[in-house]
């Protein structure tokens, strides 16, 4: 016992980063995927090595790892420590493919998730997992959860002495485990109440029925439906939404963690999010979301594309954050002087914290595009190099007027296309007006200088020049009319006249703003916002008008 303690404390006194953690865990997991893919091999034979599987694979056991942290913070009250001890823990995953090739003779058996639905799904609750030890949840699997969930609760009673509480610990543990290990089940029974237990060619069925009719569909692969077999692209669908619910798990599981171990930084991370950017961006992914809709390019949703929106929100957020730790890590020195309450500049978080949580919100960013779809993940890729080559060195093109905001409009182009091609079947880049995709890069352009304003006193000690620096006392002014030039623009390039009723008294508006004296930044998002909202409002309200009348 004495030698054991003495390992927990090791482990509970080493120091390991979000990054170390994140590292070690996929590292774990590609031993066990090699080992799987010899214990469980597919029906061709091939070893799943795509990025569909791998992705799948990886948020599987992310969401299980976080979720299984959180527990165990829960019961022993510490959330710091509970992280370092599930990923010590993390290589007991490599037992379950060993022992089933042990068992099978070295011909392996089929691991998967668990397909009963209704009454089924309880039986397999009390019997741990069924009675077929050979496909689904095999021996191989029941060993190594039974294994790790005795561990957890022996672990929860040598911090508390509580049998009760280490059982109740164990307890919680096996119910998260058996909810995701059962996730087509209980997909098929939440969204079938009334029925009585179902087959599971029935659940499959069902469940390739309503993928066919999602985004997912025409979202899973680049070239096409048509490039892969029926049955091979069922398999790839079946990916996709298993990711994207495991992906949303993932993020809200990992958020809620990060509170419970340091709230402090939690809250503090938040309020540097700049909440009025964060709009800007979401409400970005909706308009291309709504102008493919409203344009006929998407099929009619159904239920489960809201874990694909989610995905794409959540992903987007991601993005946003990774820019903002990007940006504030090398502009520490700007911000010293015209930002002073941001946290690095507050000492609030350390500068290698900062960069490690960036990288943190940059996986989170990649897997959530990638699980919306094929150009979601391409249009995260386009915003994280504009973000990069805007803000580090060496290119460092913040540095630069006109440079700098022509990126941050390539970085709303891409955004909005994200939604666009999230929603339209048709994936030619022609699908989007090419004369609006310009559009959009042009007013953005012009209208985003008015961030340059606050930070002019630290952008001229530090060598960046912007346009209102540029141009010296009338800086500001010349910004102000850009903003009124790309307010006046928007009607000509939604092709929409009748928007000038809006747009001139914005462009009014948003030019006194800026130049009025103390120049305040927020007045300007809300303007924006109610410019925005506005033009979606009558985009609605014409559409709504064009149905009942039968003009389209």
């Amino acid at each position: 016992m004495n030698t054991l303690n003495k390992i927990l404390d090791e482990i509970k006194n080493q120091k390991i980063t979000i990054l170390g953690w994140g590292l070690s865990f996929v590292g774990i997991l590609f031993v066990r995927f090699i080992l799987e893919s010899l214990s469980s091999p597919t029906a061709t034979g091939i070893i799943p090595s795509d990025p569909y599987t791998l992705i799948h694979y990886i948020l599987f056991f992310l969401s299980l790892t976080i979720g299984t942290s959180i527990i165990l913070g829960y019961f022993t009250k510490d959330y710091t420590v509970s992280p370092k001890i599930i990923l010590f823990g993390l290589p007991l995953l490599w037992l379950a493919p060993i022992v089933d090739i042990i068992f099978s003779h070295g011909k392996g058996y089929r691991m998967m998730y668990v397909f009963d639905t209704g009454n089924r799904i309880i039986f397999n609750f009390f019997t741990f997992f069924g009675t077929n030890f050979t496909s689904g949840a095999t021996y191989g699997m029941r060993i190594g959860i039974a294994l790790s969930i005795i561990g957890i609760g022996f672990y929860i009673w040598l911090q508390s002495k509580k049998i009760v509480k280490s059982v109740l610990g164990a307890l919680v543990i096996y119910i998260l485990v058996f909810i995701v290990g059962s996730l087509p089940g209980v997909i098929y029974t939440l969204s079938h109440i009334n029925s009585s237990t179902s087959t599971n060619s029935e659940v499959v069925f069902y469940l390739e029925k309503i993928i066919n009719q999602s985004t997912i569909y025409h979202n899973t692969l680049r070239e096409g439906v048509s490039s892969v077999s029926r049955g091979r692209l069922i398999e790839l669908t079946f990916d996709k939404l298993i990711s994207q619910i495991l992906f949303i798990l993932s993020f809200v599981f990992a958020g809620f963690l990060f509170w419970k171990i340091d709230s402090k930084k939690f809250w503090v991370i938040i309020k540097n999010a700049r909440l009025e950017r964060v709009n800007f961006y979401t409400a970005s992914l909706l308009c291309g979301m709504g102008f493919a809709y409203i344009n006929n390019l998407g099929n009619k949703l159904v239920w489960i594309d809201i874990f694909g929106v989610l995905c794409l929100i959540f992903s987007w957020i991601s993005l946003w954050m990774y820019a903002v730790h990007t940006n504030d890590v090398i502009d520490i020195e700007i911000d010293k002087i015209s930002n002073k309450n941001r946290p690095l500049v507050k000492k609030e978080v350390d500068k290698e914290e900062m960069g490690d949580i960036g990288k943190a919100w940059l996986a989170f960013a990649l897997l959530g595009s990638w699980c919306a779809g094929f150009y979601p993940f391409f249009m995260s890729l386009v915003y994280v190099a504009t973000s990069y080559i805007y803000s580090s060195p060496p290119l460092r093109l913040r540095r630069f007027p006109i440079v700098s905001s022509f990126l941050i409009g390539i970085a709303c182009l891409s955004t909005i296309l994200a939604g666009f091609f999230f929603i339209s079947v048709y994936k030619q880049i022609q699908a989007f007006p090419i004369l609006l995709a310009v559009g959009i890069v042009v007013m953005v352009t012009l209208a985003i200088n008015f961030k340059d304003i606050k930070d002019i006193e630290g952008d001229k000690e530090n060598g960046i020049v912007t346009l209102p620096i540029l141009f010296g006392k009338n800086g500001v002014k010349v910004v102000a009319v850009c903003f009124a030039i790309s307010i006046l623009t928007v009607p000509f390039f939604l092709s929409f006249p009748l928007l000038y009723f809006i747009s001139i008294p914005s462009a009014i508006a948003g030019y006194k703003i800026i130049t009025q004296k103390p120049y305040r930044e927020k007045p300007i998002f809300v303007l924006r916002f109610v410019f925005l909202a506005s033009i979606g409002f009558f985009y609605i309200l014409f559409y709504y008008l064009a149905h009942v009348y039968n003009l389209i």
